[in-house]
């Protein structure tokens, strides 16, 4: 496969009171994500709660006949043991639409397993979320199929959902490509070295810190096809990369034809003292479409390169980034662009959230969740802490702004870049957008640290679209122009912040 299309790089030639532009220097003709109506198509709206649920609760509504099992209401019941038992004598489809009845998504809301060689088919009129682990413990299969008749589907998981299979010679089928099943890392990469386009999925956990230190990215090979990590987890990874130059991540790189989703990285270490244009748990450089994905790690990213994005998720960003989140140190050098989810923004950004503790060293744009953002954004949130020194453009979620962001929010504290830094923001640094660009959007003034009412941005002073609350304040209500269909508040929640129902936190 060729390198990837475009390789934004967000060059800082000259940090100073007077610098009003980001300039992005494409390595070849720029791919423009960033228009609103792909934004909307990729939002995804909460359904009506006329389901399917796959629970420990009483079978209910669902006729089960022939190997099918359908609803006969919108709101159904399928208990997992009779499911099981199904599942012990033949095939089984479990479908939303009945005899005259449209349910909209299959839920699956407790455990349940098989051991035997028969395969289950889930089949969503729209989305199929997987809440609670679903283990295929013989040589069974999985068939998933969202969208089928409808639209804005997806297949997600829960906090506590992931699917494995104990062979990985299983078949796993979604939306009609078939998936090679990996069980580590190294079956992982050799597979992807074969053929960067094909369709992959993690069979189940895996914990990397058996496989030592990897001395660069563990898939090298630019990623252009399928991955699904079936909300498994891979722990304990680690890279140390001083040599290569390259982007640096979990992926090296990943195209624009490439799909990443439903993958967790917990307690990674990376520490890249190369020159790689992108630093990233998940991929140093991303035109693809990374979906509810969620790191946790720390990220050593010292090294000093004009523009080189440094970020949770993803280093520099020209795709799509959608229901996914970050938990992360980083530790940054000079003149680069960090943020706690991704470094550099070209691209689209939903329904996702960075918890960072960031420090940066002097000539950088850093911000909670981007360093610098020239793509959509909407319905995210910052929080954290960010520590510096020098000149700095800083914002509780973004350091340098060249496109509106919609419907999000910043906690994060600003130490030592926002007292009597006139380029620090509680939501951005410096907004280089006409006014009004920006539209219900929020920081923190209690915790951000920053001075005065009116500093939503440290440029320009009084920024329309930009509102202060108190902590007390976005505790206690949904901000005005927040949608309830995506943000809900519950005290046990966020620490009782606003937090997204498809994308609540997780530890």
């Amino acid at each position: 496969m060729g390198a990837i299309a475009v390789f934004p790089v967000l060059e800082i030639t000259e940090l100073s009171k007077g610098f009003k532009t980001t300039r992005l220097i494409p390595r070849e003709p720029k791919l423009r994500l960033a228009s609103a109506a792909l934004l909307s198509s990729l939002l995804i709206p909460v359904c009506a709660h006329a389901d399917v649920t796959l629970s420990s609760g009483t079978t209910a509504n669902m006729s089960c006949s022939g190997g099918v099992c359908s609803p006969t209401a919108k709101n159904a019941v399928l208990n997992v043991t009779d499911l099981q038992n199904l599942l012990a004598s033949s095939n089984v489809t479990v479908t939303t639409t009945g005899s005259g009845v449209q349910a909209g998504d299959i839920k699956s809301d407790a455990p349940f397993a098989w051991s035997n060689s028969n395969k289950l088919a889930l089949d969503a009129y729209q989305s199929v979320h997987i809440e609670m682990p679903v283990s295929i413990a013989g040589q069974g299969g999985l068939t998933i199929t969202t969208n089928d008749g409808g639209k804005n589907g997806y297949f997600g998981f829960g906090a506590k959902g992931n699917i494995t299979f104990a062979n990985l010679s299983s078949a796993l089928s979604i939306n009609g490509a078939g998936y090679m099943l990996a069980g580590n890392i190294a079956t992982l990469a050799s597979d992807i070295a074969t053929n960067p386009s094909g369709s992959y999925a993690l069979a189940n956990n895996y914990d990397a810190s058996g496989d030592g230190t990897y001395s660069s990215s563990p898939i090298a090979t630019t990623f252009g096809g399928n991955f699904n990590g079936l909300g498994n987890t891979i722990s304990n990874l680690t890279i140390d990369d001083s040599t290569s130059g390259d982007n640096v991540g979990f992926f090296s790189s990943i195209q624009s034809a490439g799909f990443v989703t439903g993958i967790r990285l917990s307690k990674f270490s990376i520490k890249a003292s190369t020159n790689g244009a992108g630093i990233g748990g998940l991929a140093g450089v991303s035109s693809g479409k990374v979906a509810n994905a969620y790191v946790n790690g720390s990220l050593d990213a010292s090294s000093d390169r004009a523009g080189a994005g440094r970020g949770g998720l993803i280093g520099i960003s020209n795709g799509n980034v959608i229901r996914s989140g970050s938990s992360v140190s980083i530790l940054s050098g000079s003149n680069n662009v960090v943020g706690g989810l991704v470094g550099g923004n070209e691209g689209n950004i939903a329904e996702s959230y960075a918890v960072a503790t960031i420090s940066a060293n002097t000539n950088v744009y850093v911000g909670g969740a981007m360093g610098a953002n020239e793509g959509s954004v909407t319905q995210s949130y910052a929080m954290g802490r960010i520590t510096g020194s020098g000149e700095q453009y800083a914002g509780g979620f973004v350091g340098v702004n060249g496109i509106g962001i919609t419907q999000s929010y910043s906690t994060t504290a600003l130490k030592n870049t926002g007292h009597h830094n006139p380029d620090a923001g509680g939501l951005i640094g410096l907004d280089n957008l006409s006014s009004g660009s920006d539209k219900s959007d929020y920081w923190d003034r209690t915790t951000s640290k920053i001075r005065g009412r009116k500093r939503g941005a440290g440029s320009p002073k009084k920024d329309p679209g930009i509102t202060g609350l108190t902590t007390d304040q976005l505790q206690s209500a949904l901000p005005t122009g927040f949608d309830p269909k995506v943000w809900a508040e519950d005290k046990n929640i966020n620490n009782g912040y606003p937090y997204l129902i498809d994308n609540p936190p997780q530890k």
